[in-house]
């Protein structure tokens, strides 16, 4: 199968994309990692000829529109942006998330009325919150909706080793940027300050501002800094927390790679998915900083966190899951169930 996914530049959807292309084409299939701004939306079908375009609503084009209806049996997945009754609720100048707007609507409509496509509409939700915050796209406009929510990307982020240079209490990877900021400097930069005597390394390609600072880690040593850490935490965004239906990438990468995670409370998060302790849970900053302080005296106790949260990412929150999910919703079975037989394959292989 050739499957032509559009990348738009954007960086916080970029490992998603690319966790599950790689599945894609370890279950056999053709991925082309389409950047949108370096090559036109014709010259890419034209030369590809996908059976699957994954794209999404906001980037929605008349051009892409008029390809896609060149190609009746073309399967198309949209990455959609919220509409739902949850956001009738949001303060969207506190809560930056990103809303369908009244054109990329009518592109979808437009794009529906010629082709019956989308398939379906999906985003990184689980599917337990997909209808409070995109179920408009299925009640005002008739089209399916798919929680998908991120996943462990193996191939990248399993099996790091403790590294002597990367060793230290606590370990983080990420950048640090104005609305991210807002709950990393609640959680994170305290554990910074002149006087506490944490030893924290934090990488990313944004600068903190702080001594810990160390700077851009290269993708191939992220596993083995982060299992080097006796801590990893994993904070979220303000609407994360607040409204509790977005989980990011981070603690699967993290528990697939056996690190011990300590987070920031999303009710996602502690319902839907890591339900069986798998995730030391803070209420707030004061919080966080105290399990931290006692994890870091008792580090005897992060073993059976560890265990619990590997065994339930390997085995049901990778993106070989989700890509089955995908086959399935598109109806096709037989594909879901090559999936399994590929996903068994590797877990002997790589001993995961």
């Amino acid at each position: 199968m050739k499957i032509l996914l559009a990348h738009d530049g954007s960086p916080a959807h970029y490992f998603i994309r690319l966790g599950l292309s790689r599945a894609w084409q370890a279950c056999g299939h053709e991925v082309n990692f389409w950047d949108t701004q370096s090559k036109s939306v014709f010259d890419v079908f034209d030369e590809f000829k996908p059976d699957l375009f994954w794209g999404q609503t906001y980037n929605l084009s008349r051009q892409l529109i008029q390809c896609i209806s060149e190609y009746p049996l073309l399967k198309v997945v949209l990455r959609g942006s919220d509409w739902g009754p949850m956001q009738d609720s949001i303060d969207l100048q506190k809560y930056p998330v990103l809303v369908a707007n009244d054109n990329e609507r009518a592109l979808v409509q437009k794009l529906q009325d010629k082709t019956g496509k989308p398939n379906f509409i999906h985003c990184h939700y689980h599917p337990n919150r997909i209808r409070a915050t995109h179920g408009y796209w299925e009640e005002k406009m008739g089209v399916k909706i798919v929680g998908l929510h991120s996943a462990a990307d193996i191939f990248d982020y399993t099996k790091g080793h403790q590294l002597e240079e990367f060793k230290c209490d606590v370990a983080f990877v990420g950048g640090y940027w104005g609305y991210k900021g807002q709950t990393l400097s609640k959680y994170i930069m305290p554990l910074c300050q002149v006087g506490k005597n944490y030893n924290v390394k934090i990488y990313g390609n944004q600068a903190w501002g702080c001594p810990q600072y160390c700077g851009p880690l290269p993708t191939e040593y992220v596993k083995h800094a982060l299992a080097s850490a006796t801590i990893c935490p994993n904070i979220s965004e303000p609407h994360s927390q607040d409204f509790g239906y977005d989980i990011v990438e981070r603690p699967y990468k993290l528990l697939s790679n056996k690190c011990f995670c300590i987070s920031d409370y999303v009710d996602s998060m502690a319902k839907d998915v890591f339900t069986n302790d798998e995730i030391v849970f803070a209420t707030g900053p004061t919080d966080f900083e105290m399990k931290v302080n006692h994890f870091l005296k008792n580090p005897d106790e992060r073993g059976p966190y560890v265990d619990r949260g590997y065994m339930t990412v390997i085995n049901s929150e990778t993106y070989f899951h989700r890509i089955k999910t995908v086959f399935a919703e598109l109806g096709m079975d037989n594909e879901a169930k090559k999936v399994d037989i590929v996903y068994a394959d590797l877990r002997r292989t790589m001993k995961l």
